[in-house]
């Protein structure tokens, strides 16, 4: 009988707390295609080529929308399947920078998906809706197989209505997972890269402080693949707009700024929020040389012997480049 007590109020909290989590949360949401890229590389290929990617996610990560907060994200009426997502936006995304690409599914081929998902998390009725997005893949190119990633973390308050959180926390994420998983593959098999003038122009747009998405120009400066971005970058990395700051350092890490490693290190031990912290493990990745290699494996080390949020989803990071 005692322990028929102590348990009743426990579940009764959290049957209270669920339904606070979930008030007036729907049960899908519908998400709108993600835009393409106006700005095209410098150097294209004319030669059409098909890549055979391969649905390589174990039977535990197939879930694609998961978290707190239960619900389903449909695309054109019906729920997402997440690789020919995946892969008919970022075919569109290439082709809209110059690459006549095709990107198929198929039971072999040179790209492998390891991960491709969308996590959710909310604290409290009037805490933000968070999504945690991110995706994994192994490439084989000439000089072996190459790890691409990417994590992109967002937030919202819902005010009003739960349809507050589709714009920031679902559609712009899932934009900015293709247009950078695109840009990746771009860098692994060609190398093309925006003009200079291109990112001189992106620049600008990145330094505004009158336009509330300002950040998502701090996203492209880094899927140019030109390293002239990499000083306008570093510029904002200190910026008191959370999501510019976010996108500066994730960009680091798409152009791989090898001659940031230090000051992304830093960051990843010292930074003041989690996200900050967060961003920088995901760019250490990215950047992929033995000093951010090692520098990854201590900290998943040290998160192991850690409890909560913050070990769990910086061990997940991690785990999008490490074996």
């Amino acid at each position: 009988m005692k322990t028929s007590n102590s348990i009743t109020p426990r579940l009764i909290c959290a049957s209270l707390l669920a339904s606070v989590l979930c008030a007036c949360a729907p049960s899908s949401y519908n998400i709108s295609a993600p835009s393409p890229s106006a700005i095209t590389y410098e150097k294209t290929s004319n030669k059409a080529k098909t890549i055979n990617v391969v649905d390589a996610r174990v039977d535990t990560d197939k879930t694609f929308h998961s978290g707190i907060l239960q619900s389903t994200l449909q695309f054109d009426g019906v729920a997402i399947d997440p690789i020919p997502f995946l892969l008919s936006h970022s075919q569109a995304e290439l082709r809209s920078r110059g690459l006549p690409i095709t990107l198929t599914q198929n039971s072999t081929g040179s790209v492998a998906v390891r991960s491709f998902k969308m996590q959710n998390h909310r604290s409290n009725g009037y805490s933000p809706y968070v999504s945690l997005t991110s995706f994994s893949a192994d490439l084989k190119t000439k000089q072996g197989v190459k790890r691409i990633a990417g994590f992109i973390k967002r937030g919202k308050v819902p005010v009003w209505s739960f349809d507050e959180v589709i714009e920031p926390t679902m559609n712009e994420p899932l934009a900015l997972a293709v247009q950078e998983f695109a840009s990746k593959l771009n860098n692994a098999l060609y190398g093309h890269k925006a003009s200079n003038s291109d990112v001189d122009n992106l620049a600008k747009l990145a330094k505004s402080n009158t336009d509330g998405k300002a950040y998502l120009k701090v996203y492209e400066l880094g899927f140019t693949n030109n390293k002239r971005a990499v000083n306008t970058i570093v510029e904002l990395l200190d910026s008191k707009d959370e999501y510019k700051r976010l996108a500066a350092i994730s960009s680091l890490g798409t152009l791989r700024a090898t001659d940031q490693v230090s000051r992304l290190k830093e960051i990843a031990t010292n930074g003041k929020i989690w996200q900050d912290r967060a961003m920088a493990l995901k760019s250490l990745g990215d950047i992929n040389t033995k000093e951010t290699t090692n520098f990854l494996t201590a900290e998943r080390e040290r998160f192991s012997n850690k409890k909560g949020k913050e070990a769990l989803w910086s061990t997940g990071i991690i785990n999008l480049y490490l074996p």
